[in-house]
């Protein structure tokens, strides 16, 4: 396979080609139709490995905002989502290039976070278990989510005492929280 290009692209950018392909590939990749997470997408940012037109990796990240600590100290974040590469081209290091290109271009955020379906994948490229309580706040009430699991990334403007055993929380949001 010769070496894929890297396109960043708005979500309101995409064309309706790209949008089809992207969804394919996540449909495919996660082996589920992938439509009703696509549509929650509308404010991400697009990383793709193209060949020829065709979209043989993808990860997206919206901007969020997280905080962590029973202080409630604000952190921006890159929520990372549908990271994907359809299964007959995993294993081929296309994921880690889309990954490794979105770390270039996080430079005004505090962190990145995802939530991992596959952690040592994610692991590998120096993501890092969040092991603190995790929490979402929907309206007044703030909900535990003992079972969720989220990995995050160091980035340039990471605060010197981010702790990965504090307490850390999210707003409630459409679809999955985490």
């Amino acid at each position: 396979m010769e070496i894929p290009s890297i396109q960043v692209l708005k979500h309101a950018e995409l064309t309706s080609t790209i949008k089809g392909r992207i969804l394919a590939l996540c449909s495919d990749a996660y082996e589920e139709d992938f439509a009703p997470h696509f549509e929650l997408l509308h404010a991400a940012t697009h990383v793709l490995a193209m060949v020829r037109g065709e979209v043989v990796s993808h990860a997206a990240w919206v901007p969020r905002q997280l905080r962590l600590s029973a202080k409630r100290i604000p952190l921006s974040c890159a929520y990372v989502e549908a990271v994907a590469t359809p299964i007959r081209l995993q294993r081929r290091g296309l994921g880690s290039m889309v990954l490794r290109a979105i770390d270039q271009l996080l430079d005004t955020y505090d962190i990145a976070a995802l939530s991992p379906s596959e952690p040592r994948f994610y692991a590998r490229l120096g993501w890092e278990m969040w092991r603190g309580p995790l929490y979402y706040l929907k309206g007044d009430e703030r909900v535990h989510t003992p079972d969720e699991e989220v990995m995050i990334r160091r980035l340039r403007r990471s605060p010197a005492y981010l702790d990965l055993r504090q307490e850390l929380e999210s707003d409630w949001r459409e679809g999955d929280v985490w």
